[in-house]
């Protein structure tokens, strides 16, 4: 289940920001944009990093089958 819910957040949050990066190069500078754009990729990384970390380390806990 939760791999599910995991699968279908991820692609809310890829329209999501696909969507909102559009609008707001239609209606902002050009050179704050990637700037920001930028620092969202080093943040975005950064966090999937840590998340990466912490799943190897506290993996999921399944029961075991019978």
């Amino acid at each position: 289940m939760w791999a599910t819910l995991r699968r279908f957040w991820h692609f809310f949050l890829v329209g999501f920001i696909v969507t909102f990066v559009v609008y707001v190069f239609v209606r902002l500078d050009k050179d704050k944009i990637l700037l920001g754009l930028l620092l969202a990729v080093v943040v975005g990384l950064v966090l999937s990093i840590g998340l990466a970390l912490l799943e190897r380390r506290f993996p999921d806990h399944t029961p075991p089958q019978i």
